[in-house]
């Protein structure tokens, strides 16, 4: 999840810096089907213009003749990210990444800062492009909104509210598997709180090494905004992505993300 989250978030900063963008919406409750592999529905519960997320997820995946039931839940805020396996009753509890951006970002001079916006702007798409992929503003309307489309390792494609990272179709055919999921309605009204309160009975770990993994590309990523032309900023996660392991990472809720969970659900495994 952590891997892949930081390339979104310089592909849509432009001249504002990813957490300082907008929502068009303070709230909004999100439902969407999921057909393919996993088969199922997810509801987005967002309020306070994004700063608060929450991610109900329950499908089930089919892979190799085997079917496995997935109820998870996702809760993000402006510290932390909370994930919680509903079947294994299992939870998992880390930084959000975006927190580390903001501190490295702090600690920079005035000039830095400029750099690193100025940066920030002109490298969304040519690091699209390094991943083997491409950016089409406004792509498409979808419920009414305009939406940015984002093409990663060829045959995957996101389509995300414009300006934004809140997406509404989201479509992956790699290595054989198919997934899409599609935004059905978009409720723009109050949500019930009930659906941002944590699960009883079951405690959310720590997870230090994600922290860390975070941390260390939070750091690297504000390096290459800052002097983009020094190999050594290059993120360890750009560097370390071969086509053949691109389905097997996020966050944040996008395809990617999406992709693992569902790999982590077959092969047993917690959330990295």
């Amino acid at each position: 999840m952590i891997l892949f989250w930081i390339a979104p978030s310089l592909v849509f900063a432009g001249n504002e810096l990813a957490w300082e963008k907008e929502l068009p919406f303070n709230t909004a409750t999100i439902h969407y089907s999921i057909k393919g592999i996993e088969d199922g529905t997810e509801t987005l519960f967002i309020r306070d213009n994004g700063r608060e997320r929450a991610t109900y997820r329950e499908t089930v995946s089919n892979m190799m003749g085997m079917e496995m039931a997935n109820r998870t839940i996702v809760f993000k805020t402006p510290e932390h990210i909370y994930t919680y396996d509903l079947e294994k009753k299992q939870g998992y509890k880390g930084v959000n990444p975006q927190k580390y951006m903001i501190e490295e970002y702090e600690n920079l001079s005035a000039q830095e800062k400029g750099k690193v916006r100025e940066n920030a702007g002109k490298m969304g798409t040519a690091y699209a492009e390094g991943m083997g992929g491409n950016i089409q503003q406004k792509a498409a309307k979808i419920l009414g909104y305009d939406c940015d489309k984002v093409e990663i390792m060829g045959g995957s494609s996101t389509y995300l509210i414009h300006g934004t990272d809140v997406a509404l179709k989201t479509e992956m055919n790699m290595m054989g598997m198919k997934l899409t999921m599609v935004a059905e309605s978009v409720d723009k009204g109050k949500m019930d709180d009930k659906f941002f309160q944590h699960p009883v009975g079951i405690t959310a770990e720590v997870d230090s090494q994600s922290d860390e993994m975070a941390k260390d590309m939070a750091r690297q990523a504000i390096a290459m905004l800052k002097d983009p032309d020094n190999p050594e900023n290059m993120p360890m996660s750009l560097m370390a992505l071969p086509d053949t392991q691109a389905g097997m990472s996020d966050e944040d809720k996008e395809i990617l993300q999406h992709v693992q969970q569902m790999m982590q659900d077959m092969k047993g495994k917690g959330p990295q």
